[in-house]
């Protein structure tokens, strides 16, 4: 199966930043699961941030593979998720398709200043400017709008 979504993964100090670009089948999804389980700090606690503001949705059998992943990674030292979806339509079905957890371990935002915020306060120092795809995240911004793959 062809893999349809992209991404980028970097790990900042203690934090897992993952940015994710269009739209995702299973086989993207689970590329991409397997890149994070490589890249992941497993050995001490950690804490990720997914930044999805180019997330353009993902198929149902995709999205129902999360909370799998999610439970690889808190049984691996995971602390907490701060997940990026500035659409409050798109925040909501990803919600609903990949199973409710608690807030102070999968919590929602609508931009990256409120979830470096989060994670700085749950004792993962974060800021914007840690950020490191911002050149990926233009890169796709302009591939989405201009609608050339």
């Amino acid at each position: 199966m062809k893999i349809h979504g992209l991404w980028k993964i970097s790990l900042v100090r203690n934090v897992l930043v993952r940015t994710t670009a269009g739209s995702f089948n299973e086989a993207g999804t689970q590329a991409c699961f397997a890149e994070t389980q490589q890249k992941a700090p497993v050995d001490k606690p950690w804490a990720g941030l997914t930044n999805a503001a180019n997330w353009e949705m993902s198929n149902a059998a995709a999205l129902q593979s999360f909370p799998k992943m999610r439970e690889w990674a808190f049984q691996n030292n995971c602390v907490c998720l701060a997940v990026v979806v500035p659409s409050q339509i798109r925040q909501l079905i990803h919600q609903r398709q990949t199973g409710h957890m608690p807030e102070n371990l999968v919590r929602y935002f609508s931009n990256m200043e409120e979830a470096c915020d989060w994670l700085t306060e749950r004792g993962f120092p974060f800021t914007i400017a840690d950020y490191p795809h911002e050149d990926f995240v233009l890169s796709t911004r302009q591939v989405h709008n201009t609608g050339k793959h």
